[in-house]
Order: structure tokens, then sequence, then C-alpha cells
């Protein structure tokens, strides 16, 4: 059987995609002893960096083999659930208030929509959305305030992410689309 002919596009994409696998890498690397400097040497902490940083280096390491294989799209697709999956685990043990972690949840679309399908874009958009939804309402945030009871600090940890997280997900969307 023969193998699809790669395109301009594809090319591109398949650079872009090992590009971004290497940064997640060195990301995952270098970051690991700040983060340990940052938490404090708990072996608790340790664990939690080690098992985090850890898998992202194993699934880069297995993201890189798929490109070298010349499955760019597979890759791609991996990459954005793979670290839909660490992020969404690591904002849900953290204890933290889901507010600290929206900023890795808009990574994770930003990269689905340079190297993702448009339903990869979509799915990570809509999964990103519920799951900070569902983080921010069992566990709202100490800072909006003691005086409101507890459904009045859910909705406003809600509004505070969620409206503006939808727009980012639309903006890129609506980026994808060819020019008219």
């Amino acid at each position: 059987a023969r193998l699809p002919r790669m395109t301009a596009h594809s090319d591109r994409r398949a650079a872009l995609t090992r590009a971004l696998v290497l940064l997640v890498l060195a990301a995952a690397v270098l970051t690991a002893p700040v983060f340990l400097f940052g938490e404090g040497f708990e072996a608790k902490y340790v664990g939690r960096v080690a098992a985090s940083n850890g898998a992202c280096v194993a699934l880069c390491a297995g993201l890189l083999v798929l490109l070298k294989r010349g499955r760019a799209a597979l890759a791609a697709s991996i990459l954005v659930y793979g670290l839909l999956g660490l992020v969404g685990t690591l904002a849900w043990i953290n204890g933290e208030p889901v507010q600290v972690n929206v900023i890795n949840f808009t990574l994770v679309v930003v990269l689905a929509s340079a190297v993702g399908s448009a339903r990869d874009l979509l799915i990570a958009g809509v999964v990103a959305a519920v799951e900070m939804t569902a983080i921010a309402w069992t566990r709202p945030s100490p800072h909006l305030g003691a005086e409101k009871d507890l459904a009045e600090l859910r909705f406003e940890g809600i509004v505070q992410f969620l409206p503006t997280f939808l727009v980012v997900v639309g903006v890129l969307w609506l980026a994808r689309r060819p020019a008219t």
C-alpha cells in the first residue's frame, strides 16, 4: 500500500508538531527543579513532580517516535489529549482554586488549534470548560469573600474564567476557517 503524499501543509504541521513536542519535553525537564524549589522538597511534592514531569517526558518520547514514523496527525492529537489529561489530573489533585489552572487549560486549546484538527480543538475546549467548571463548583475560591454563600461563591468563580475561556476557544475556532 502506498503512503499518502506529503503536502506543504502536512509538512509544516509535522514540523510544528515536532517543535512543540520538543518544547514541551524541554519544559518538563527544565521545570522539574523549579517546581521542587517552589513546592519544597517534601516527599509528596517530589513524587508529584516526578510523576507529572516524568509522564510528560514519556509522552513526548513516544510522540517523537510517532513523528519519526510519519504519523504527525496522530502525534498532534495525542499531544493535545495527553496534555489535557495531565493538566486536568493535576488541576484536580493540587487542591488549588481553578483560577490557578486556567492558563494551563488555555495552553492546551492553543496547542490544539496550532497542530490538532478542528475536532481536537472543539473537544479540548469543551472538556476543559466542563472540567474547570466542575472544579470551580466543587472547590470555590476562598479569595472571593467569606461573607458570600456557597452558591454565590461557586457562580462567581465560574464567571471569572468561563466566558473569557469560551471566547478564546471561539477565536481559535474562527481563525481556523478559510478567509472569505
